[in-house]
Parts: C-alpha cells; sequence; structure tokens
C-alpha cells in the first residue's frame, strides 16, 4: 500500500496538507512496514492566464528525503493534482520506471494514474508482462477509453471490473483533454476480508475542502472528518 493526495485548489497548494503528506511516507503508523520509501512523484495542472500547462515529476528517492522545491513554488489561479508515495510490493518492480503516477495517451486525453493497493495478477490477460498491477490497471483504463472516448465511464467500468480481484482499488486519475480540460476521478474501495490482518483505518480515504488523501495524511492533518464513499468514485 502507499498514499495518495488528489486536490483541486486555488493560487497555491495548503503547505499543511503537503506536510502531513510528507509526514505519513516518512513513517506511517497504520502500516506493517512504517514508512513509502519506494520513489514518489506528482502530476499538475496549472491555469495561468487562461491556459493550461502541466508539471510531471517522478522520482526513486522518498519523498521525505527528495528537493520539493519545485512542489512548493506552483502557483497559479486553478491548480489540480495527484501526488504519490510509494511502498514497492516487489523488488523487481521498483526504480524510477515504476513511480506512480503513470502516464499514458488516450484517444483525446492524457491520462495520469496513481494507486494504492494491489490487484490479482489473475485479473489481467497477460499477467507475465513486466508491469506493475497498477501500471496495468492503467492500460485497462487506456482500452476503455479507446473504445469509447468517455473518460468518466471507462474509468468506472475498469474500476468496477476490477473488485473481486483486489487488496485495493484505492486511486486516482487525472485526464486532460483540450476539449474538456482537466478533470480528476478517484475511487474507493478496498476488499474488507483482506483489511482484518492490517488496521482498517490503513485502507480508508478522506476528503477535506477539495482534497481527497488517504488515512494516514488525515491522521498528521488532524482536520478531515467526511470519509468518502465507499465503493464509489468522486470528481474534483
Amino acid at each position: 500500500m502507499c498514499r495518495i493526495l488528489a486536490f483541486k485548489e486555488k493560487e497555491r497548494i495548503n503547505g499543511e496538507v503537503l506536510k502531513a503528506f510528507v509526514n505519513s511516507a516518512r513513517y506511517d503508523p497504520f502500516s506493517p512496514y512504517k514508512s513509502h520509501p519506494d520513489g514518489w512523484g506528482f502530476i499538475i495542472l496549472v491555469k495561468k492566464n487562461g491556459s493550461w500547462r502541466s508539471i510531471y515529476y517522478r522520482s526513486p528517492e522518498p519523498i521525505f528525503q527528495d528537493d520539493l522545491s519545485l512542489l512548493t513554488s506552483i502557483k497559479g489561479d486553478e491548480i489540480l493534482g495527484i501526488i504519490h508515495a510509494r511502498k514497492a510490493g516487489k523488488k523487481f518492480l521498483q526504480g524510477l520506471t515504476h513511480a506512480h503516477p503513470y502516464h499514458a495517451r488516450a484517444g483525446a486525453y492524457d491520462l495520469y494514474f496513481a494507486h494504492n493497493g494491489s490487484i490479482s495478477r489473475s485479473a489481467f490477460q497477460n499477467p507475465s508482462l513486466p508491469y506493475t498491477d497498477s501500471y496495468m490497471f492503467l492500460l485497462k483504463i487506456v482500452d476503455e477509453v479507446s473504445k469509447s472516448n468517455d473518460v468518466r465511464n471507462s474509468f468506472r467500468i475498469t474500476f468496477n471490473s476490477f473488485k473481486e480481484y483486489a487488496a485495493s482499488l484505492n486511486s486516482a486519475l487525472l485526464s486532460f483533454s483540450e476539449g474538456e480540460g482537466p478533470l480528476i476521478q478517484v475511487g474507493y474501495y478496498y476488499n474488507k476480508r483482506e483489511a482484518v490482518d492490517y488496521s482498517e483505518e490503513y485502507f480508508k480515504l478522506y476528503i477535506w475542502r477539495n482534497y481527497v488523501f488517504s488515512s494516514t495524511i488525515k491522521y498528521y492533518l488532524g482536520n478531515a472528518d467526511n470519509e468518502l464513499v465507499y465503493g464509489d468514485i468522486i470528481y474534483l
């Protein structure tokens, strides 16, 4: 399991939320591993003077050991983004290549995707591919978008189709097209039978203002009481 933050903001990203995110990656009281050190990354869409620009960054270093100046310097009229800190499940799927958010093109869209949790490889048509289950989750979304050019329905179809195979599908998809602009979708689901081996709080997602985040960020932030609707998708 990893830690995730998705948000929609004006002017600049909330510094207290960022601090809570870094702290949650450094030490996670809900995680049996206690840390999320296996790389991190972000995708930020910024609107200035009526035009959108993107800032995309991934690193194999832990977020709590990396330089955050690029992230903290971002300013704009509107800001949407996803930030992700990773705890790798398999040693051979580590490094920059496997840091989230992943990027892909599908139809008219740029898609950026981050996922917390695991999906059984039996859910995929080609389970032996040297990709993370999260990246194959994105490839399934790409396939659906390519067929329908409907990014909302494609995410929902994919999200629902993997529920029976997943420990967790907590995930965020940022899409952008010239015609529609940016949209963030956040899916919230975990297998409650598997959660008994952990603190169930570890799996939960919360919303505060226009920030959606993993439970450990709530733990450090201390001011988010609204859990997302279990098994559903919200839009930012």
